[in-house]
C-alpha cells in the first residue's frame, strides 16, 4: 500500500477516522492528536483541530458577550442607584440590574435542582382546597432569585473578570489551533 498523500512513500498507518493509509511522515505531522483521536491522515487531523477552532471561538464569544452584557448591567445599575435618592422602586431596579445575572443563574440553578428531583424520585403535587396541583418550585425559585440578586452585587465584578480571562483563554486556543492545523502542500 502507498500513502494517499505522498503515492512516492510506503503506508505504514491507516487513519481511525476515514481508513486511508498514510506514511510515516503523515503519521509525524498528525501526531498531536493520537492520544485522544488515534492515528488520523492530515485530512482527519486538520477536521479535527477545526472542530476545536470553532468550539473555542463559540466559547470565547459567549464569555465575552456575557462579560459585556454583566458589565453594562453592573454599571447601569450603579448609575441607577446614584440618582435614586431614597425613592424604593428605583433602588429596587438598580440592584436588580446590579445582581439580574447572578439572579437568573439563582432561578436557573433551583430550576434545574428541581427537575433532577422530580426526574429522580417523581413529581411533587400540592393538594389545597382548590384541587390536586403540581409543584413547580416556584417558591425556592424565588428565593435562590433573590439571593441572587444580594450575593449578585458582590459577585458579579469577579464574575466579570473571571469571564474576559475566560474569554482571552479561549482565543488564545484558537491562535493555538490556527498553528497546529497541518498546511497543505
Amino acid at each position: 500500500m502507498v500513502c494517499a498523500y505522498h503515492t512516492d512513500k510506503q503506508a505504514v498507518a491507516q487513519c481511525e477516522t476515514c481508513g486511508a493509509y498514510i506514511c510515516k511522515d503523515c503519521m509525524d505531522k498528525t501526531q498531536y492528536l493520537r492520544k485522544d483521536f488515534g492515528v488520523l491522515c492530515p485530512d482527519c487531523y486538520n477536521n479535527k483541530i477545526e472542530e476545536a477552532r470553532e468550539m473555542y471561538a463559540e466559547v470565547a464569544h459567549k464569555k465575552m458577550l456575557t462579560a459585556t452584557i454583566s458589565l453594562i448591567c453592573y454599571i447601569v445599575g450603579w448609575i441607577i442607584l446614584s440618582f435614586s435618592k431614597g425613592n424604593i422602586i428605583v433602588t429596587l431596579i438598580g440592584i436588580l440590574a446590579i445582581g439580574g445575572y447572578c439572579a437568573v443563574a439563582g432561578w436557573r440553578f433551583a430550576a434545574n435542582s428541581i427537575d433532577e428531583y422530580d426526574a429522580k424520585h417523581g413529581a411533587t403535587y400540592v393538594v389545597t382546597d382548590t384541587g390536586i396541583h403540581r409543584d413547580r418550585g416556584t417558591f425556592v425559585k424565588v428565593i435562590f432569585f433573590i439571593l441572587g440578586i444580594v450575593f449578585g452585587v458582590f459577585i458579579t465584578p469577579i464574575n466579570i473578570i473571571r469571564w474576559y480571562v475566560s474569554a482571552a483563554k479561549a482565543k488564545k486556543q484558537v491562535k493555538y489551533c490556527d498553528l497546529m492545523a497541518i498546511s497543505q502542500q
